[in-house]
């Protein structure tokens, strides 16, 4: 039969966050284009922001309000100013922070956020050729690395994956992104176990030449923590959601600041 394939474009950052009008028109004029030649352009986050150190501890709320993300993951430094600092974080965003294995309803500063779409285990995005699951994983040692909350619960995030795959698959996800904070080894180990997720966006590393890798059946997306840049993964996927080619490549970001 007739294969119909689909172009998915998967824009992301590593730990450099954008800071200038160059890198915010530079996100929409890629989108832009892509709306000719791609079904969905999705601009994703895998990054672990360290606001204390930024420059912008004035100008952060129109900072962060620039950032047109879908959605991000978070790592282990949101959490160094414990829940009032994540909270302060969360208030500025137009957009969701994924964590699947971060439970906070018992958390009385963060709950809100739950309940406020701000703050999510997972995000079901309709897109043309259906429904994209993306989740996200924080490492269970940002209990002794940073300074959450003790109401704020770090689950396993294998026992979780289980759990959000299952019920994405339930809720007919054609294909599943998981934004991850967990570093290589671990993110091996979940493709590993759950063939189901097609995509892996790991947290920036220092240890890597190759950006791409494919695990079994997941593809594993890694990028240089000290490379400032926006980089596009295309993907081509059948109608069914199996992935069939990628290629990434990336825009370079000169004048950006790393926090990490």
């Amino acid at each position: 039969g007739l294969v119909i394939i689909m172009k998915l474009t998967i824009l992301h950052t590593n730990n450099i966050i954008l800071n200038s009008n160059n890198h915010y028109s530079l996100i929409d004029e890629i989108k832009e284009r892509n709306k000719k030649t791609a079904e969905e352009t999705l601009f994703l986050g895998a990054t672990d922001i360290n606001f204390s150190k930024s420059n912008y501890q004035n100008d952060e709320k129109n900072f962060l309000k620039k950032l047109k993300y879908d959605a991000i993951a978070i790592g282990e430094h949101q959490f160094d100013e414990g829940s009032q600092g994540l909270a302060k974080f969360l208030k500025q965003l137009d957009f969701p922070v994924l964590a699947a294995n971060v439970q906070i309803e018992k958390d009385e500063i963060l709950n809100t956020f739950e309940k406020n779409g701000k703050f999510l285990p997972y995000l079901l995005k309709e897109s043309k050729f259906g429904k994209i699951g993306i989740f996200g994983l924080t490492p269970m040692s940002t209990v002794y690395d940073s300074c959450p909350s003790s109401d704020t619960i770090f689950t396993n995030p294998s026992d979780r994956t289980e759990f959000i795959v299952k019920m994405l698959k339930k809720k007919e996800a054609n294909l599943i992104i998981l934004l991850s904070q967990l570093g290589q080894d671990e993110n091996q180990i979940l493709a590993q176990k759950f063939p189901e997720i097609d995509v892996i966006i790991d947290r920036a590393t220092y240890k890597t030449d190759k950006t791409i890798n494919k695990w079994k059946k997941t593809l594993m997306v890694q990028t240089m923590a000290d490379f400032p840049s926006i980089f596009e993964l295309e993907l081509e996927v059948d109608e069914q959601g199996k992935l069939l080619t990628a290629q990434e490549k990336y825009h370079e970001v000169f004048e950006s600041v790393n926090y990490g």
